[in-house]
C-alpha cells in the first residue's frame, strides 16, 4: 500500500510541471517506476532553465549573453573589437519554437531587421562610442519590438541592455 501512495505521489508532484503537449508520463506499478517521454524531440536541457527548452528559446538566451558582452565591449573605452558574435545570431532564423504557432508571419521579416541592425553594430566598431552606443541601441530595440509582440516574457531583460545616453 506505501509503495503504492509513494508512486502515485511521484506521478502527481512530476506530472503538475509538465506540458502535456510535450510529454507523456506513464508509471510502471509494478517496479514503482515513473517514465516520462518526449513527444517534442527538438527540446534541449538548458542548465539556465529548470524544464527542457526550445531551440529558439536556448537560442535567444544565448544572444541576450552575446549581446551582453557587446554592451560591455562598447562601454569599455579601451577595447577596439567586437567579439565574433555575429553568424551565432543566424540560428533565429532555423531555430525551432516549443509551439511552432507562435512564430507568426512577422518573426521572420522582424528578425531580418534584428540582424541588419546587428550588422550596423558590427560595421561602426572602432568609430565614436556615441556612434556604436546608437548603433547597439536600435539593434537592442528591434529585439524589444519583436518581443512585444510576439513573446513579452523577457521584455525586462531585454531592456537592461540599453545604454544609456550620457548627459
Amino acid at each position: 500500500m506505501e509503495k503504492v501512495i509513494f508512486v502515485m505521489l511521484v506521478f502527481c508532484l512530476f506530472s503538475c510541471g509538465l506540458n502535456e503537449r510535450n510529454k507523456e508520463v506513464s508509471v510502471d506499478k509494478e517496479k514503482g517506476i515513473l517514465r516520462i517521454e518526449e513527444n517534442n524531440n527538438h527540446l534541449i536541457n538548458d542548465p539556465r532553465s529548470p524544464n527542457p527548452s526550445s531551440e529558439l528559446a536556448v537560442a535567444m538566451r544565448n544572444m541576450w549573453e552575446y549581446a551582453d558582452t557587446m554592451k560591455m565591449q562598447i562601454l569599455d573605452s579601451t577595447s577596439q573589437d567586437l567579439s565574433e558574435y555575429r553568424s551565432k545570431f543566424d540560428d533565429i532564423l532555423i531555430a525551432r519554437p516549443t509551439d511552432e504557432h507562435t512564430k507568426k508571419p512577422s518573426f521572420d521579416a522582424m528578425a531580418k531587421i534584428m540582424l541588419q541592425r546587428l550588422d550596423r553594430v558590427y560595421q561602426n566598431t572602432g568609430k565614436e562610442q556615441s556612434v556604436q552606443v546608437e548603433g547597439f541601441n536600435l539593434f537592442v530595440q528591434s529585439c524589444l519590438q519583436c518581443h512585444q509582440q510576439q513573446c513579452p516574457g523577457p521584455v525586462s531583460k531585454i531592456s537592461k541592455l540599453l545604454i544609456p545616453k550620457e548627459k
